[in-house]
């Protein structure tokens, strides 16, 4: 005999407001009574410990570290479990809450404050910040070898986007510093998304093609970028995606990186003041997210419990990224030709752009290295990328 359990129920507008009507606390209110255990609560603990300290405005106003700064409300090396705010006290009964990632070395970089204050002092509007008025008509092969770039650059901001969103609910809120920075990072790709799409469409060109980004994880073992291979799942086969190193890695250093290099070619590549000025703006945003990845593998380094477990997975790291990113995008004929065509000034210039664009991507893997060694991961001797790219 099989048993058939119903479903609740859910009340009408008016059952409901019955309902909540009979709680204890909207009782005790309609009498007077009031509950403020969070207004009469004793200092200490958490809870109004911070009573009779300002936070005084600096000259641009009151900024994260001036918060820190009066409040003495510094990160420490360890968050505890639970989501209270740093300085914060709790609801009494409130029971702990796991993250995934809990410790100061995991996620910090010396600059994570100051970039956040400058991400959100230096935000511009794609819409009413490019003089899109002063677009210049092209010759057609100039365009469309100009919206094709734009096209890989568009693809790029929605893969880092893709990557990072689903990582801000990793972060203990005790670091409250990575959470801010990342919402002003996927901000930033947004705003290069939706200003690359508008370039291919603002002169008669239109989207080029697209880039087989699913063949290029296949290639690298990778099933998918999804819950299986992000916080809060089982880890995946993909080696770039898998933890928060892993990704910060992959992202902000090899890829942002390399983008950043990209983004210094493209105004050198711009045929109209107006692709100059959109390269000057989002060189400005992606330097930020280079920054940070840069100093948070300085700080993972210097302060891992086990350097060198750590070097040595981070150099497993940068193998497989260094390839990942390579063949999927610095070697794709749309890429190579596109660039090509527009540093050659015409689909006639093509292998004197060539030439060109081999320099760019020489100076791109050599401000890569460096980054990579100042930060204390020395990848000169096993870089992927090769020297030379072999044409």
């Amino acid at each position: 005999m099989t048993t058939t359990v119903s479903e609740p129920q859910t009340p009408s507008p008016t059952e409901y407001a019955d309902q909540i009507s009979l709680r204890p606390y909207a009782q005790a209110v309609r009498k007077g009574d009031f509950d403020l255990t969070w207004f009469n609560a004793e200092p200490g603990g958490g809870i109004w410990g911070q009573w009779g300290i300002k936070a005084e405005p600096s000259e641009r106003g009151i900024t994260l570290m001036d918060v820190d700064r009066a409040s003495g409300l510094y990160p420490g090396p360890h968050a505890p479990p639970g989501v209270t705010p740093r300085g914060a006290g709790n609801e009494p009964g409130l029971g702990p809450r796991d993250w995934d990632l809990n410790d100061k070395h995991e996620l910090w970089g010396e600059n994570l404050v100051t970039l956040y204050e400058e991400a959100t002092s230096r935000q511009w509007r794609a819409t009413e910040d490019i003089d899109w008025h002063l677009l210049e008509e092209l010759p057609p092969d100039l365009e469309r070898a100009t919206c094709q770039f734009n096209t890989f650059l568009t693809m790029g901001e929605y893969l880092v986007n893709d990557v990072l969103a689903p990582w801000i609910p990793a972060f203990n809120t005790y670091y409250h510093e990575i959470k801010l920075f990342l919402a002003t990072q996927l901000m930033d790709e947004a705003r290069h998304t939706e200003v690359f799409r508008k370039r291919t469409f603002a002169n008669g060109g239109g989207l080029g093609m697209t880039l087989d980004l699913g063949n290029a994880l296949a290639a690298i073992g990778a099933t998918k970028i999804s819950s299986g291979d992000g916080p809060g799942g089982e880890p995946g086969k993909n080696p770039l995606f898998s933890t928060w190193d892993h990704v910060s890695y992959a992202i902000h250093v090899v890829f942002e990186g390399a983008i950043l290099s990209m983004f210094r070619f493209g105004e050198y590549l711009g045929k109209t003041d107006l692709d100059k000025q959109i390269f000057r703006m989002v060189m400005q945003d992606e330097a930020r997210h280079v920054a940070y990845g840069t100093m948070h593998l300085k700080y993972l380094l210097d302060n891992s419990p086990d350097a060198d477990a750590q070097l040595e997975r981070l150099n497993d790291l940068a193998t497989a990224s260094e390839m990942f990113f390579l063949d999927l995008f610095f070697m794709h004929p749309a890429t190579v030709e596109s660039c090509s065509i527009l540093a050659g000034d015409g689909l006639d210039g093509i292998e004197k752009g060539l030439e060109i664009y081999k320099m760019a991507y020489r100076k791109m893997r050599e401000e890569y290295l460096l980054r990579t060694e100042s930060a204390g991961l020395n990848r000169r001797e096993a870089c992927m990328l090769p020297p030379d790219l072999p044409f």
